[in-house]
């Protein structure tokens, strides 16, 4: 029976009444689709069940502001559960919820929080529909509310508006074509946009792994269903993708690709987080589905069963709390301790202050190199690198370098991090194989032999899927991208070199050339095919893992040395400030580069799998 037709005055007396459930509002209220956003569903006061002014601008203020008020109940009725229960002598897992219209769709339906409640469980809900993980790590709420609430358990669930096109899916398909499969006519932009999700995710994970026993639990949402609406069907029916099928096989492959990159990434936290798969529980009829993105109340009742499972899987319990009005009280059980994360972090440290005559024909003395490496190592053992090893000149060989990184490529796994840090001399031999496009590899000079970029490449390919790689190469040439012929270094008026670059001195770089052809020729062209066809590096040993490279300067500049520290590594420990820097990889190499002289531009390279994701936390971390 529909709801008896009242003035707005009346809507806000039961609104403020908490005694009247939100199932009891329902009726007075209907979805606002020409203002709603994707995951951001809006309500507007029902003109059948509410009497509105006859004038439509009079109508829609006095809707606007019964909205705004019942947002504001419906968060302020959820805090009161939640503190009533806990005064009442609640003994389960105490929860802290962050997220999106999932978590709360306001009075129409009852959503996975929602359904939750019903469970006895208590949350501390800091839901809005339409939050964004932008916003979300922007207020960083949830921060405070655990420790305020002293909770074990924080729900998650964010990154829909990024798994389903962030708001923009017809940029991201191919017009319809009969011979492509349904993930076909998704194009490779989309992993970019999940790249940019997953990148602010592993944020919130990391802010939540620091708060000691903590255990986040995530989702990534069902098989949402297009049915002509304007965030699913509408774009795919502007590509020409019209047949119900193939939208929903698009619609699966995008939820199908977030999820599976969901589970990797919270697999590196270990027990510190847990990917609930709500795939599959709400159903996959029209009927289930209240629109597009949002299950109907049993479906959201499914969802809320699979993150009841998880929870008592966290919590250590055999049975979940009743619920309030039963008489009966929760067995006491606490929240089962998470364990460290399983993340390891290992790291090499490289300086050459000289390097053997007898390969060279000279020592090409440097200053600040063995400064440079001990100081990376202090920040490596400081972020709680578990083994660091450092290699100073005589230590510093061709195999000890590659021994040391293939070590690390044997042991660690999936989310773990390497870091190799490099101070002493670059320089350039000729490109046998024809991957660069100036002519020429660059070379980091290690004591008895130049190791090329092509070896270090071939040494990254080694590393197992998701080991996450970061080298930091204070030398000349080392940007690795630009391609241009090489500056010249400044003089002073004596016609001796203005500053001390740590460019192998060029007489020396043609001399070792020329003394080792053969061997640095057999070295550039290992990298051919079978058949000598060239291939790119990229096809022939494709990368597992992402790689960041942050260079002291681009490929045609040279690196200062000085007395201290290299001109870059002192920049970088300048905007470190002790650990307090608190910005992202790509953040910290643009405040760098705007100390640096105008000569000397360093960079920051990203190659492998989705390294964005890497160059967007924060550095040094494991």
């Amino acid at each position: 029976m529909p709801a008896p037709r009242i003035t707005p005055a009346e809507l806000n007396r039961k609104l403020a009444d908490l005694s009247v459930p939100e199932s009891e509002l329902a009726d007075y209220f209907i979805t606002d689709d020409e203002h709603s956003g994707l995951f951001h569903p809006k309500l507007q006061l029902n003109p059948d069940t509410v009497e509105l002014p006859a004038d439509p601008g009079e109508a829609r203020a006095r809707s606007e502001a019964a909205m705004n008020f019942a947002n504001g109940i419906a968060r302020m009725r959820r805090r009161i559960r939640f503190d009533r229960m806990l005064a009442d002598g609640y003994k389960g897992p105490v929860l802290v919820s962050e997220g999106d219209s999932w978590f709360q769709y306001p009075i129409k339906l009852e959503d996975t929080i929602d359904q939750l409640y019903g469970k006895g469980f208590a949350v501390r809900s800091l839901d809005a529909a339409g939050d964004t993980l932008e916003n979300m790590l922007e207020d960083r709420e949830y921060v405070d509310a655990i420790g305020e609430a002293k909770a074990s358990i924080f729900l998650f669930s964010a990154g829909g508006n990024d798994a389903l096109g962030g708001g923009n899916l017809r940029a991201h398909l191919r017009d319809f074509d009969p011979a492509l499969s349904p993930a076909a006519h998704v194009l490779p932009s989309f992993e970019q946009l999940l790249d940019h999700a997953l990148a602010m995710y592993e944020r919130v994970l990391r802010d939540v792994e620091a708060l000691p026993g903590v255990v986040t639990i995530c989702h990534g949402y069902d098989y949402v269903i297009p049915n002509a609406g304007k965030w699913l069907g509408k774009p795919m029916i502007s590509r020409g993708i019209k047949d119900g099928a193939v939208q929903r096989g698009i619609a699966a492959h995008m939820i199908d690709r977030f999820n599976e990159r969901l589970r990797q990434l919270v697999a590196r936290f270990g027990a510190r987080a847990l990917h609930v798969d709500a795939r599959g529980a709400v159903g996959n009829t029209l009927n289930v589905w209240h629109d597009e993105l949002h299950p109907k109340n049993p479906g959201y009742g499914r969802v809320a069963d699979r993150f009841e499972k998880a929870i008592q899987a966290v919590a250590g319990r055999t049975a979940a709390p009743r619920a309030r009005g039963t008489g009966k009280k929760p067995a006491a059980t606490a929240a089962a301790k998470a364990a460290a994360p399983a993340r390891r972090g290992w790291s090499v440290h490289i300086g050459l202050n000289k390097v053997d005559a007898a390969h060279y024909g000279g020592d090409a003395e440097l200053f600040g190199c063995h400064f440079d490496a001990e100081d990376m190592e202090r920040i490596a053992a400081e972020r709680g690198f578990e083994q660091r090893i450092v290699l100073l000149d005589e230590a510093a060989t061709r195999d000890a370098v590659k021994k040391a990184i293939a070590d690390a490529a044997a042991r660690l796994e999936a989310g773990d991090v390497f870091m190799l840090t490099y101070a002493g001399h670059g320089s350039q031999v000729p490109d046998f194989n024809a991957d660069e496009d100036d002519g020429a590899d660059e070379t980091l000079c290690l004591y008895d032999g130049m190791l090329i970029d092509d070896e270090l490449y071939e040494l990254w390919s080694k590393f197992a899927d998701d080991v996450r790689i970061v080298m930091i190469s204070d030398s000349c040439h080392s940007g690795t991208v630009s391609r241009a012929a090489r500056t010249a270094q400044p003089v002073a008026a004596d016609g001796a070199p203005a500053v001390r670059t740590r460019l192998l001195p060029l007489a020396l770089a043609m001399k070792t050339f020329r003394t080792h052809r053969d061997f640095y020729t057999a070295l550039g062209r290992q990298q051919r095919g079978p058949d000598e066809r060239v291939l790119t590096r990229e096809l022939d040993m494709p990368l597992r893992c992402p790689v960041l490279l942050l260079a002291g300067c681009q490929d045609n500049q040279e690196s200062q040395d000085g007395v201290g520290n290299g001109r870059f590594t002192q920049e970088l420990l300048r905007v470190w400030d002790e650990g307090r820097y608190d910005g992202d990889w790509a953040t910290m190499i643009r405040r760098i580069v705007a100390n640096m002289p105008p000569n000397q531009t360093p960079r920051l390279t990203l190659i492998g799998r989705s390294p964005e994701v890497l160059a967007a936390e924060q550095p040094f971390r494991i």
